[in-house]
């Protein structure tokens, strides 16, 4: 279940108040082990469960393909996902000594690292009309149905020409995108054929799942950093940004 209804106290600045209902989004856990060790954790919304480990898998670079993955099944609860890839990881030295590291949403860690992941490679160059990113911008107000409610949410639309194929919602922005990477990956669709469009700000380690899962086009609602719009430069990633129905930035 995504989300509960809580009552609130909401003040104004007069000194009046009075309660009401409010819906809240759930919290799910999840680890994720891959070919028997602990991968990660993520804080998420409890649906699209399987696109997010895929999508995952894909950005972080352990797979290139949904031909690499075996299997992936996840417990009862649905709070644990094993995954067993066709071929052996090679670990980092570190990740024998089970540290974690943070990622941008609290209690998100990972656990481990690989150290046969490739490099980023340049992509190749795409096609993106204004057209597309405007009815992407449009589209975003109309199909956020959880941040309708919850104000909670992020956002990524997985996209070809404009047109919205499948809407991923999350609490944090990186899982939304990954849940979306997954669909693409699981479904069969070439990364040269859609665009993403997301709610959130673009960090660089964003950027390099995007380039990583080969997808051309990045559009956000919000800004990237210096340090990603270097990286999509460097690497041929269309990267537009302040997308909004009636404008957008690009560099």
């Amino acid at each position: 279940m995504n989300i509960s209804s809580h009552t609130i106290r909401r003040v104004y600045p007069n000194g009046s108040d009075e309660q009401k209902e409010m819906l809240l989004l759930t919290e799910h856990r999840l680890l994720l082990q891959v070919n028997g060790k602990k991968w990660g954790s993520f804080v998420c919304t409890d649906t699209n469960l399987m696109e997010l480990v895929a999508g995952h898998l894909l950005s972080s670079g352990l797979i290139e393909k949904k031909e690499d993955i075996r299997d992936i099944r996840f417990c009862e609860t649905r709070q644990k996902a094993d995954v067993l890839l066709r071929d052996e990881v090679l670990w980092a030295e570190w990740a024998e000594k089970e540290k974690s590291i943070g990622t941008c949403c609290p209690k998100n860690e990972h656990y481990a690292e690989s150290r046969d992941i490739a490099p980023l490679e340049r992509l190749p160059a795409v096609k993106c009309r204004s057209e597309w990113i405007f009815s992407l911008a449009g589209s975003f107000a109309k199909e956020s149905a959880l941040h309708k409610y919850t104000a909670g949410t992020h956002c990524c639309i997985l996209a070809a020409r404009g047109e919205p194929i499948f809407i991923a919602e999350d609490i944090g922005r990186h899982t939304a995108l990954d849940k979306a990477l997954g669909y693409m990956l699981l479904n069969g669709i070439p990364p040269e054929n859609v665009m993403l469009f997301t709610s959130g700000r673009v960090p660089v380690d964003m950027v390099e799942k995007v380039i990583r899962a080969k997808v051309g086009v990045l559009i956000s609602k919000s800004v990237p950093t210096s340090q990603s719009a270097v990286l999509a430069k460097q690497y041929g990633l269309q990267l537009y940004f302040r997308a909004w129905p009636d404008s957008y930035d690009e560099l």
